[in-house]
């Protein structure tokens, strides 16, 4: 492999017996090494190869060890083998079995692996089995870091887990990087969105040359040079300039092509978007699509009325046209700033505050049930077809936005308008007011 190699990232498969470990270890390797038969009660040594995905390289390591029944998973050789190998891995391939959900032992070892959760990527393996597809659901509950369906002999769903595998394995030039990322990750990065000559330049400058504390570029670092850190009341937040690359690189395209492409991958980059709306002007088509954009891909949202200086009604009547123009985003709050003086950044940042409050809220399953059984026991889901719709449970599946999972018996029986009542509801509950609430209806077969 070359010195490339020497360096590579180290990739640990961890998992239970019969779940296809070294199937896929295989697949990701690209050669058969020479296996003995994963099975309970058949003991091998670990193995390891190469891997290379992209023009990446990594090394693979399947722990291997004692297979023994299900019960004697933890013996102290095998827990042994397997804890030296995780502190050392720069990610974790946790394989899972579709075919048969998650199992006792499944939440044995996922406990073994919380001290490394950050680094856990569950590989929920033969999905194209039968009855496997109900049964995905399930592994969402675990605490890790992403979730992969795959099939390993077939390989499908093999290429997303390589491109995130890959992008996230540490090499030595990585590492800095990784580490500035943990740093930031749970520091809120915002986008300044909006029409040409509606104030976002002047706003963004009011913010950064009044509270800049850590000024961009950071040296060494893959963040883009003009994002910039900024520090107030104690608290740190990551603002993404849209401006990006100042002039076109292509003329064929032209200066407002590039705008457009700034402006959406600012929102895709971002946590929270900050919509600057022109107070004189009011909502366009145009910031009715920019807020379209945000909904549709789950981001927080701040509505900014600038220019407050120059409105041309009451401030109590501007936010109320302004939210009937964005009835659809009813959830972000609304400031007003004038963004020449600095007045409003205060509101400003408050607002941003509680959108990042709710943005992150995590509820436990228990909480999300109880909170379920109140709104179906006033208003259950209709019925379809003369049968009932039973809700068999939920969960939260994950944050920024929250994803609250429903499982139940018939899909069809959710109707939007039930939907938009049970969001609503649901809201209430959970306490997430100012953030976006994405409801999944899974439909599982009656037993």
């Amino acid at each position: 492999m070359g010195e490339s190699a020497v360096n590579a990232g180290k990739v640990v498969i961890v998992g239970r017996p019969n779940v296809g470990k070294y199937t896929l270890f295989n697949k990701l390797v690209g050669k058969r090494k020479s296996v003995v038969e994963d099975k309970p009660g058949v003991t091998r040594d670990k193995i390891e190869d190469f891997a290379k995905w992209q023009n990446r390289i990594f090394r693979l390591v399947d722990t291997g060890g004692l297979m023994p029944n299900a019960q004697d998973f933890f013996l102290p050789k095998v827990r042994e083998q397997v804890e030296k190998e995780l502190p050392s891995a720069d990610a974790i391939l946790f394989v899972v079995d579709a075919k048969e959900g998650l199992t006792s032992l499944d939440e044995e070892i996922a406990q073994m692996l919380l001290p490394y959760k950050d680094k856990v990527f569950v590989v929920i393996n033969k999905v194209d089995s039968k009855g496997a597809k109900q049964n995905l659901y399930d592994f969402y509950v675990l605490p890790f870091r992403g979730f992969y369906p795959v099939s390993s002999i077939h390989g499908h769903g093999l290429a997303e887990l390589l491109d995130d595998l890959t992008e996230f394995i540490k090499t030595d030039e990585k590492q800095k990087e990784e580490l500035l990322k943990e740093e930031l990750k749970d520091i809120p990065k915002i986008a300044l969105i909006g029409r040409p000559n509606v104030g976002k330049s002047s706003l963004f400058n009011r913010i950064v040359g009044e509270e800049r504390t850590i000024v961009s570029p950071i040296a060494g670092t893959t963040v883009d040079a003009v994002d910039t850190l900024v520090e107030r009341n104690g608290k740190k937040y990551l603002f993404i300039d849209t401006a990006g690359v100042r002039r076109p690189s292509n003329v064929e395209y032209g200066v407002e092509f590039f705008a457009v492409n700034r402006t959406l991958n600012a929102i895709e980059r971002s946590d929270i978007s900050i919509l600057v709306i022109d107070g004189k002007e009011g909502v366009t088509h145009q910031d009715q699509r920019l807020a379209g954009l945000t909904f549709r891909r789950g981001k927080g949202l701040v509505i900014d009325i600038n220019k407050a200086d120059l409105l041309p009604v009451s401030p109590d009547e501007a936010e109320r046209q302004v939210r009937k123009r964005l009835f659809f985003v009813d959830y972000a709050p609304v400031v007003f700033t004038i963004a020449t003086t600095g007045e409003g950044i205060d509101n400003l940042f408050s607002a941003i505050d509680l959108v990042w409050e709710d943005y992150t809220r995590k509820h436990k399953t228990s909480y999300v049930n109880n909170c379920i059984r109140k709104i179906i026991r006033s208003n259950p889901p209709p019925s379809y077809r003369g049968k009932p719709t039973k809700i068999y449970y939920a969960f939260q599946k994950k944050t920024r936005p929250p994803t609250v999972v429903v499982i139940t018996n018939r899909i069809e029986s959710w109707k939007d308008h039930y939907k938009k009542f049970f969001i609503r509801r649901l809201r209430e509950c959970l306490n997430i007011h100012y953030a976006p609430l994405v409801l999944e209806i899974v439909e599982r077969e009656e037993d």
